[in-house]
């Protein structure tokens, strides 16, 4: 068969039916796997792919705090600063965002992440300071000071075979997903 007769074959399927299974494949991957794979997963996923993985996270209080910590502020906090409250926000796609902030910010402050074990610097992030990215924009509120504060604990490992913050069998189980659909 060439290439164009295997494309020919495959099925369609709508962005929304291929998102749903994509985030069926990656939290039943997720479920089953150790808060370290989801640290380290969290240290190179990328921002473009499902959040659905996140929002899991953030709502899971077996979340270690420093993956927490983490999401936070790869989230660009200081960014949704700038708004007093969701009712600013002009660009209504970053409705989500905010809220997603906001929802993990009250959850680390409020105690709900009680497992410690890992080490996070959001200053120091393979040498890169989170807490001054977008310091230039005028804060409407500020971000509490607990969360600029370093956490102490075991050093996890940065992934060396993860792709797009995916190990190998959750990406290998995607691309399958891809190769059955015309996309």
């Amino acid at each position: 068969l060439n290439s164009s007769n295997t494309k020919n074959m495959k099925s369609t399927i709508s962005d929304e039916k291929l998102e749903e299974l994509e985030d069926e494949i990656i939290m039943n991957y997720v479920k089953t796997k150790s808060p370290k794979i989801w640290h380290q997963m969290v240290m190179e996923w990328n921002w473009d792919n499902s959040s659905t993985f996140l929002h899991w996270l953030i709502n899971n209080p077996l979340t270690d705090k420093a993956t927490a910590l983490m999401i936070y502020w790869k989230s660009s906090p200081r960014y949704s600063k700038q708004y007093k409250s969701k009712e600013d926000i002009k660009e209504l796609h970053y409705i989500d965002t905010f809220e997603f902030i906001e929802k993990l910010e009250q959850n680390y402050i409020n105690g709900f992440y009680q497992n410690h074990f890992f080490e996070y610097n959001p200053k120091n992030d393979k040498n890169f300071d989170w807490t001054s990215e977008y310091i230039q924009l005028k804060s409407e509120r500020e971000i509490p000071e607990n969360l600029f504060l370093k956490l102490e604990g075991k050093k996890i490992k940065e992934p060396e075979d993860f792709t797009e913050g995916m190990p190998p069998r959750l990406y290998d189980k995607l691309e399958d997903l891809y190769d059955k659909y015309d996309i």
